[in-house]
């Protein structure tokens, strides 16, 4: 059963649709640049698989706790991370699935030092909004330069899926490239437009 676990798990979470080829011009994360989210040696996953064509990784945390994570880039950085709970391990109650949030984020950005930006706030505005919104539905909130996309799908008899995405802006001033080296650094349009004179 477990060598099928991977196949159950697209088919579950849908992403063979869940981003479209990246054909926008002037994109400033190329799909081929990117690299997988879990640290190599991260004490919290084991099965830890990165495919670099799908931009997919899959690990498990514990033999009822799964996750997948996909992502996708060009002036923005979607990040999608997907936990599947068993049903055994799945409870109707909003204060044990903010946890399980927490816990999660913590392990999978383990080591990796931009989530401490965003943690307080995140764990903050998650707890309020899911209490707010409940299961079964969406809701998203920006924090600074980040917008998050959540939802925890909860069903008694299948059990849960969390869903977290985080899209975060890329400003030109953070990608170097050759023009960048020649010219120097290019003003960011993502602020153009902010004043009538321009600056």
């Amino acid at each position: 059963m477990r060598k099928f676990l991977p196949f159950f798990l697209l088919i579950f979470l849908g992403l063979g649709t869940s981003y479209a080829q990246n054909e926008e011009e002037g994109c400033r994360l190329k799909r081929e640049d990117l690299r997988p989210i879990i640290v190599r040696f991260n004490p919290f996953f084991a099965n830890h698989k990165w495919d670099s064509t799908a931009q997919l990784e899959m690990a498990q945390m514990s033999d009822t706790h799964l996750i997948a994570i996909t992502q996708d880039g060009c002036k923005r950085h979607h990040v999608r991370v997907d936990l599947i709970v068993s049903p055994e391990a799945s409870q109707n109650n909003y204060d044990f699935w903010v946890e399980e949030v927490k816990s999660m984020m913590e392990k999978v950005y383990w080591e990796r030092p931009e989530y401490q930006e965003f943690q307080a706030d995140f764990e903050r505005i998650f707890d309020e909004k899911l209490h707010y919104y409940g299961f079964n539905s969406s809701f998203n909130f920006p924090i600074a330069t980040r917008n998050f996309i959540c939802a925890v799908y909860y069903d008694p008899s299948r059990g849960a899926r969390v869903s977290i995405e985080v899209v975060s802006f890329i400003f030109r001033e953070n990608v170097e490239s050759p023009s960048n080296q020649r010219r120097g650094m290019d003003e960011d349009d993502g602020w153009k437009g902010l004043r009538e004179d321009g600056q």
